[in-house]
Parts: structure tokens; C-alpha cells; sequence
């Protein structure tokens, strides 16, 4: 099951269209399963970040047969607030 966080959601509705599909294509492809390892970074535990088109960062929990998309933002936010990694 794929939960989305309202904060993702009202991110999301800021976007121009064609990020926001792009953002969309991913989610879409989180609903069908986890995507392949070289697409997804483990950070720990079950937090997984996930980079979208060198735009965006999304930050992912997987805990079993769910996953909640917790954090969307554009890579430079993500590096600001959490560094370069």
C-alpha cells in the first residue's frame, strides 16, 4: 500500500505541469513496487531517497508491504537541509 503525506501533496500542487508529471511517473511506478536499486539510496533503517530527474528528492519509508512518500523537494533544499551526501 503507498501513502502520500499532505505535505507531499500540497508540494505536488505547486508544481508546473510537466514537473508535476514527471513527480507523477514516479509515484506511479512506487505504487507498483520499490523501483530497482540503482535508483533508490538507503539512507537507514527503512528511509530510502529517491532523486527525480536531478530536479527533485523525494524521501521514502518502506516498511514491509507499505511505503509512505514522506518528503518531496528540490535537490538544493535537500542539500541545504541535509547536507551534501
Amino acid at each position: 500500500m503507498l501513502y502520500v503525506k499532505p505535505n507531499v501533496e500540497k508540494f505536488i500542487e505547486q508544481l508546473n505541469e510537466k514537473d508535476r508529471r514527471i513527480v507523477g511517473e514516479h509515484i506511479f511506478r512506487l505504487e507498483r513496487g520499490l523501483p530497482p536499486v540503482g535508483d533508490l539510496e538507503k539512507l537507514y533503517d527503512c528511509r530510502y531517497r529517491l532523486h527525480i530527474s536531478r530536479r527533485y528528492t523525494m524521501f521514502i519509508e518502506h516498511d514491509g508491504n507499505d511505503t509512505t512518500i514522506l518528503k518531496i523537494m528540490t535537490i538544493e533544499q535537500a542539500h541545504k537541509r541535509y547536507g551534501r551526501i
